[in-house]
C-alpha cells in the first residue's frame, strides 16, 4: 500500500500546480442599436502562463521625464492592454527596452518577460509572443 502513495502524491502536486496556474478571465459587451436591437458578445479568455499574480493595469500618478519617445520607423503609437499583442519591433528595440526598471519604480520581470516603453507607457511584455502582462500607463512624461 505505501508503494502507491508517493505516486499518489506527486500526481496530486502536479493537478495542483495546473490548476493554480490557470487563469480565466470574461468580458461581456452589451450593444444596443437605435431601432432597440441589442448584441451581447462575451469573450472568455484562458492563461495557464503563470503570470496571473503580474497581471494588473496601473494609472501611475508619478511620471518620469526621460525624454521622448522615439517608435522605430514606421510604427505609429498604440495604446496596448492586458493580453494584446505587442510588435517584435518594439520588444526587439533595445531603445525601448526598461532594462533599469528599478529607475521607475517598477519590479523586477520574472523569466520570460520584459519591460518595454511605449510612448508614455510602461508594459511588462512576454519576449517571445508579445502578450502584454502587466501595463502602468502615464508613466512618462510627454
Amino acid at each position: 500500500m505505501m508503494k502507491y502513495m508517493l505516486p499518489a502524491a506527486a500526481v496530486a502536486v502536479c493537478l495542483g500546480s495546473a490548476i493554480a496556474f490557470a487563469q480565466t478571465s470574461q468580458t461581456t459587451t452589451t450593444m444596443s442599436s437605435p431601432s432597440g436591437d441589442s448584441q451581447t458578445t462575451t469573450n472568455v479568455t484562458k492563461s495557464s502562463d503563470g503570470y496571473a499574480k503580474y497581471r494588473r493595469t496601473i494609472t501611475t500618478t508619478r511620471h518620469y521625464d526621460d525624454g521622448a519617445f522615439v517608435a522605430p520607423t514606421g510604427y505609429t503609437y498604440s495604446r496596448y492592454g492586458l493580453g494584446e499583442m505587442v510588435p517584435a519591433e518594439l520588444r526587439s528595440d533595445d531603445n525601448l527596452v526598461l532594462g533599469s526598471y528599478a529607475t521607475y519604480d517598477l519590479k523586477a520581470p520574472p523569466h520570460g518577460l520584459t519591460w518595454i516603453r511605449v510612448g508614455d507607457d510602461a508594459m511588462l511584455v512576454d519576449r517571445t509572443t508579445g502578450e502584454v502582462v502587466e501595463t502602468d500607463y502615464d508613466l512618462f512624461k510627454s
